[in-house]
């Protein structure tokens, strides 16, 4: 049965605040590596939990950290909020979430029932690039960091991927192949991921000396019914493209199923590469060529981040932009001799298929 705090000192035989400050990894608190090794061991052994009131009352901290994340059910952000799970635990803390959908209004709620809740800072999934509601925490000097996405311009408390060195290298090994009509199924240009893998897209062709044609940039979104519509309307051009970058995997998920609606597969008929590398891409007929992300290592970054501001006052003083990786899978291949004998397509309704992933927002 778990102890008190005066209980474990007196078995320690030192004062109660020695033992809570040895715990905490107080550097003021100078013991013998003997009496700290005893302490530890004494509270393994008797299972001691901290009283969080007690330490909240004492410290003015909550030891609780607010999320915000667009999509909860959506792989990818399971991922990320692992990471800051397991971040947030070493070093005794806590999470409460709250799911958005990607909704403004939906946000503000979740922002202020967070703050409701006194945390002690935020990790924000869910930021456009013009966002009033980040503008006021700045002002207002609550700690937070921003996890995947960001404002424009980025600022300093920032954890993101290279989104725009994932997509030049998604575009660059489509070229690599020999294709040169490429089209990019794109997000919405509030959101700073869809917004640079969309720059990445027209850019490295522009580099490559390939056309650049309107018709083939559709925007979609981050949902698997985004990635469906847009394969569809590029699918219904006079010359459809003989490859696509989708904007994310579920995005991507969408498209080969609208492939495979339409009686096509990737990548005989048209190559498909995404983005996020989501633990589906490897599960599915063909795998899917997709840009790998350090989702649990964001995570994990966010929340280092977010406590150094906490407890130590030290806030960054530039973002944080993780390296990405291409995987190059089955979705990818060279473009055929003659694209202009795609097979009959044959629609099978508007919607897409439900699959393990669901339709979600990245």
């Amino acid at each position: 049965m778990p102890i008190t705090l005066k209980e474990l000192s007196q078995l320690a035989g030192v004062h109660p605040s020695t033992v809570a400050r040895v715990l905490q990894n107080d550097p003021r608190q100078r013991v013998s590596e003997e009496l700290r090794a005893r302490i530890m061991t004494l509270a393994r052994e008797h299972q001691y939990r901290p009283n969080s009131v007690a330490r909240s009352l004492r410290t003015k901290r909550s030891a609780v950290l607010g999320t915000l994340i667009p999509d909860i059910s959506n792989p990818f952000f399971g991922s990320v909020l692992r990471g800051m799970e397991d971040a947030a635990a070493a070093r005794d803390y806590s999470i409460i979430l709250a799911n958005t959908d990607d909704l403004p209004a939906r946000e503000a709620n979740g922002l202020a029932m967070l703050r409701e809740r006194q945390v002690d800072g935020l990790l924000l999934a869910t930021a456009r690039r013009n966002d009033p509601a980040i503008e006021r925490l700045a002002a207002e000097r609550m700690p937070f960091v921003l996890v995947n996405r960001h404002t424009s311009p980025i600022t300093p408390n920032t954890v993101v991927p290279d989104d725009y060195a994932g997509a030049c290298a998604a575009v660059g090994h489509l070229l690599g192949l020999g294709h040169r009509r490429i089209a990019h199924i794109a997000g919405s240009d509030e959101i700073s991921t869809a917004y640079l893998r969309r720059q990445g897209y027209l850019d490295t062709l522009q580099s490559y000396g390939a056309p650049v044609d309107p018709a083939l940039l559709v925007t979609g979104d981050f949902r698997e019914q985004g990635g469906y519509d847009a394969m569809r309307a590029l699918l219904d051009l006079n010359d459809p493209p003989t490859a696509v970058f989708a904007v994310n995997d579920l995005a991507a998920l969408g498209a080969l199923h609208a492939l495979s609606d339409a009686g096509l597969r990737a990548p005989d008929d048209i190559s498909m590469v995404g983005f996020n590398d989501m633990f589906h891409a490897t599960y599915i007929t063909p795998r899917l060529t997709t840009i790998q992300v350090p989702d649990r290592a964001m995570g994990a970054h966010a929340v280092e981040r977010l406590l150094a501001m906490i407890l130590d006052d030290v806030w960054p003083e530039s973002p944080l932009l993780l390296p990405v990786t291409l995987v190059a899978r089955e979705t990818s291949g060279p473009p055929l001799a003659r694209r202009g004998a795609l097979r009959p397509r044959r629609h099978a309704g508007g919607s897409v298929a439900a699959s393990a992933s669901g339709g979600k927002t990245r």
